[in-house]
Order: C-alpha cells, then structure tokens, then sequence
C-alpha cells in the first residue's frame, strides 16, 4: 500500500498545497492553490480546511493508498507543537486565536468513514514555522544540500529565518537569535522586519517620491526591468539593505551559504547587485528560489517521515 502525505502552505490570502509520496515527491495532478478565507469565522475556517484535505485526498488516483499524515506550514505566533494559533491584529485568521487546530481538525475527521478507511494507524496532524519547513526542504532536496552550514531566509510580508548546521536547524545557540528568528532584531530605526518585507519596499518607493496606495511589490519589478529608474533605485537599495542586516549573523554563524526564498526572492535580478555590495563576506554563496512552496512541501513530508520514526 502506498503511502501519502498532504502538505499546505498557509498564507493570509491564498493556502498551497500538495499530495507527496513517502519518498517527498510531489504527486503529479496534485498542486493546487485555495483561498484562505481568513478573515471568516472559526467553524467557516475549520470546515473549509477539512474539505481542502478531503479534496487533495480524492486527487489521489492510487487503487490502494493511506494517508500518513497533513502537515502545515503556518504563520505565526502559533504553538505548534500544540497546534494552537495566537494570530491576532493581522486582519488574518483572528478567528482561530487560541483555538486548538489540530484537535479541532482532528474531530471533524473522525466522523467521515470514508476519510478514516484512507488513515493510516499512526496518521498525524503537524505544524511548523514556514520558515522552518522551507529550510528542511532546502536541506533534503534543494540548494542547502552542497553545504554544511547556511541560512533560510523567506521574504514577503514579513522576514523568515532559519539557520541549518550539518543537517540540523538550530534555534538555541549562542551564534543565532532565539528560536533562529531574525525578525525581530535591531535594524535601523526599528527591526528586521520593517526592512526586509514588502512594507519595506514600498517605504522605500515612498521615500523615492512613488505613490504607494495600492502598489504591489511586482508592479514595480516591472516597472523597473522596464528601465524605470526611480523602480531600480529602490531594489537596489532593499538589496543594500539586505546586506547589511545579514551581516551580524554571518559574522556570528560562519554559514558557507543564504539561501533566499519567499515572493520577493522573485524580483532577485533586481537586488542581488545591492546585497554583494554591501555584504562583507564576499566568499558567501547567494542562492534563491522562485518557488518557495516547492520545497516547503517537501519540508512537510520530512517532517511527518521524522516525527512518524519518533513515535
């Protein structure tokens, strides 16, 4: 009996998602892309989340399959072991604060028999840090792989980390930030995260004498490799912006790599230039990928594989 495993990359407006195989390959036919509804209510939320796992379920053409487990990269503050979500004050998934996912997920699952005859005997229902999986993805299958030591950095709304030492990511160590987030550190008059995130960029378009009400990061990718001059100024600077957060953490961490991923890693033609320059480790390997969620995915179906010979 082959044996699946259901990854989803939760975002604000949309939710990714893929049915792997127990070696971590997607399975063709598989990737899908759902609205989030998160701005509904806890049931409409919970219920939709059901049926997206009953939906990818019904994708799977197998005759004899189980589901070992559903995994989800979701965004924070969350108690993932606990699977409890302390979203709130983010205009996303308020609705679920201090609501236990997992149990809730769980319930409902149990009363669909046909749900359960696909289940397997230690089937399981896990969170993590998208960052976190987005690393262990790179780590099992992509850039991260070729080197010993590197960090995962995720770029979108906000700035992900994580920071992987001969296979393992540390999050407690004297040469990282607590819980391997570099968010929330000191950088110019604020922190990380109001810097390096697509509110970053567009203060900086601001800054350059842009109008920003309703301004997405990619239109002004484009206008800038349309050769608009004031759009290639502001990657530029974000890129020398990057830089320079990143460099405390190299200089404490050592990595041999940073690996960059999340929406904006999509605009890296544009800012790449500004990270060299500014970067003081001129020997560091820059890698991006375009699509994050790929190897979020296979992050997930390490998880599950890891956790399931834990238990």
């Amino acid at each position: 009996m082959n044996k699946y495993a259901i990854a989803f990359d939760v975002g604000g407006l949309f939710i990714k998602s893929a049915v792997l195989d127990d070696k971590g390959h997607v399975l063709p036919g598989t990737y899908a892309i759902y609205p989030a509804k998160s701005k509904e209510q806890k049931e409409v939320i919970i219920e939709h989340f059901v049926g997206l796992i009953k939906h990818q379920t019904n994708r799977i053409l197998d005759k004899s399959f189980e589901i070992y487990g559903v995994g989800y990269a979701f965004p924070g503050p969350f108690d993932y072991p606990g699977g409890i979500s302390y979203i709130r004050q983010t205009d996303k998934f308020e609705h679920l604060y201090g609501v236990n996912l997992r149990e809730e997920l769980t319930m409902r699952l149990d009363q669909d028999p046909l749900f359960v005859a696909r289940r397997a005997d230690r089937f399981q229902i896990r969170f993590e840090n998208d960052a976190n999986l987005f690393a262990l993805g790179e780590l099992f299958a992509g850039h991260a792989r070729a080197f010993n030591r590197s960090i995962c950095l995720t770029i979108g709304t906000g700035t992900g980390s994580a920071f992987i030492d001969n296979g393992q990511l540390i999050a407690n160590r004297a040469d990282v930030p607590p819980n391997g987030w570099v968010y929330k550190e000191p950088f110019g008059a604020s922190i990380v995260d109001d810097y390096i995130s697509k509110r970053g960029i567009l203060r900086l378009a601001q800054q350059a004498g842009m109008k920003t009400e309703g301004l997405e990061v990619k239109a002004i990718a484009d206008m800038a490799r349309g050769g608009d001059a004031v759009s290639r100024g502001v990657f530029y600077q974000f890129g020398r912006n990057l830089g320079m957060m990143l460099n405390p953490f190299v200089a404490a961490f050592r990595p041999e790599a940073v690996i960059i991923g999340g929406q904006i890693a999509k605009s890296k033609d544009l800012f790449l230039e500004g990270v060299s320059e500014t970067l003081q480790n001129s020997l560091l390997a820059i890698r991006t990928v375009d699509e994050t969620s790929l190897s979020t995915f296979v992050g997930i179906a390490q998880m599950l594989t890891q956790s399931a010979a834990k238990a």
